[in-house]
């Protein structure tokens, strides 16, 4: 019995010791799992009440959310280069802004200081002290693309950090952004005529995009996501930065917000127009990017541009790109009705840039296409001026000037034909050959630059030579 009893009480004592152990094992587990919820549930909240934040729009609370979470997730991945490189990039953004606040704030209180002297001491008051002088915003971003341009990745951060480090740069930016609007808008009531408040905004978003990536308009101040803004910022991306893509992309962004219809083709064309000759290569951009937009849809069209291109590089004085651009027309529509015209204007450009080698090289050729006809009295005298200016091609010389006065004696383009006729016959000194010259012009072409020469020539022939 008293074994039985002895065994019964061993057994309960390790039934006792066996359920205590899980007992304690079960409340370790406990304490640990509600350690770790302890941890992470803070974390997933802060998550959460971030994006809420952001969703209602309220920046300084995302903000002040942000700032703990990226405080603790700079412990938790201090090691880490690549959370170090996003840091890093954040700081030169942070920093790039304040420079950029700081030139808009001197510039402010330059003017203010200005206008109190106009004010209180008109004596001292000057023009050269009135002038407004700031940066180009352009200069801003030159001075930082290298920087910028390099990528950041993070791969070992879970999903959920990655999301909020990109929501958290793109506010930051909004942010940066905001203050560098403010600090215009300041320059811009002390001084009216400072247009350049949307230049400077727009440094920090150009910054971040790429010949694939458009600019991203939630980086923008939310006051300037407006289509009349982004109209503005349209013209800034263009003609300031000089940026076609980007600026069509914000074009089509204000388009969609006000549910219009967008063309990528008509754009180009009228942001080519726009930057015109005081910015052709902008222009020709554009025109290109027009071409591209074209090729499939519209050939004939294609050919158009590549016309307004060429016209492009005349009309700005760029007479080897015109030439160049004349000759891949021909080159590349050998068929076209207008294959003609490109032949033309491309001997054409070449003449204005007095590339004389070139053009001897093969106008007989063009000549004899019968794709120039239409051309060929034009031709002629491209080829009469080149051998011209060889000194050497007396012959050919003479012989071309009979052949253009025979076949077009009554168009004005032979003018300059009959003032150099003059010309030669003074060297020669045969006075009354160069006066039936001279004569013949001014009869014939008095509207010409070459008759109002040919005046003035013949008055002094009569006045020395006592011709009459």
């Amino acid at each position: 019995m008293k074994a039985k009893k002895s065994r019964f009480v061993s057994d309960f004592v390790l039934f006792f010791f066996i359920v205590s152990l899980v007992c304690f094992s079960v409340s370790i587990s406990f304490s640990a799992s509600a350690q770790k919820t302890a941890q992470v549930a803070p974390e997933v909240a802060d998550f959460t009440a971030f994006r809420k934040a952001l969703e209602a729009q309220d920046d300084s609370e995302a903000l002040l959310i942000g700032r703990t979470i990226l405080a603790r997730l700079e412990q938790k991945y201090k090691s880490n280069q690549d959370f170090r490189a996003f840091k890093s990039k954040l700081d030169a953004a942070e920093f790039l802004a304040k420079q950029m606040q700081l030139q808009l704030h001197k510039a402010t209180n330059m003017r203010i200081s200005s206008v109190a002297n106009e004010l209180f001491d008109n004596n001292n008051a000057s023009a050269e002290n009135n002038k407004l002088s700031i940066a180009p915003a352009k200069s801003f971003y030159e001075t930082s693309a290298r920087l910028f341009s390099m990528p950041v990745r993070i791969d070992d951060l879970t999903n959920e950090e990655k999301s909020f480090l990109a929501q958290y740069y793109d506010l930051r930016l909004r942010i940066f952004t905001s203050d560098i609007a403010k600090a215009g808008k300041a320059l811009a009531i002390a001084e009216p005529s400072f247009k350049g408040t949307h230049d400077y905004v727009l440094v920090l978003p150009l910054l971040h995009v790429s010949d694939q990536k458009s600019v991203n308009i939630d980086i923008l101040p939310r006051w300037m996501c407006q289509p009349e803004q982004l109209d503005i910022f349209v013209d800034s991306c263009l003609l300031h930065f000089g940026f076609p893509f980007h600026a069509m992309s914000l074009a089509k962004r204000s388009a969609q917000l006000q549910n219009s219809s967008f063309s990528e083709l008509d754009f180009y064309r009228s942001a080519a127009e726009k930057s015109g000759t005081s910015q052709p290569h902008i222009a020709a951009d554009c025109l290109q990017r027009a071409i591209n937009h074209a090729t499939e849809k519209e050939p004939e069209e294609v050919i158009t541009l590549q016309f307004e291109i060429v016209q492009l590089w005349l009309d700005s004085k760029n007479y080897p790109l015109a030439a160049g651009q004349a000759r891949k027309v021909f080159k590349t529509y050998p068929e076209h009705k207008e294959s003609g015209k490109a032949i033309w204007l491309y001997y054409y450009a070449l003449s204005r840039s007095n590339n004389v080698d070139e053009i001897l090289v093969d106008i007989d050729t063009a000549l004899s296409d019968s794709r120039c006809e239409v051309y060929k009295a034009r031709l002629m005298y491209i080829k009469w001026w080149a051998l011209r200016r060889q000194r050497d091609q007396v012959a050919r010389v003479a012989a071309l000037e009979y052949e253009l006065l025979k076949q077009y004696g009554d168009d004005p383009m032979v003018a300059p034909i009959l003032l150099s006729r003059a010309t030669d016959s003074l060297a020669s000194q045969n006075y009354n050959g160069a006066y039936e010259s001279l004569t013949q012009l001014v009869e014939k072409f008095p509207l010409t630059n070459a008759a109002a020469q040919a005046k003035r020539m013949l008055d002094k022939l009569k006045t020395t030579k006592g011709i009459e």
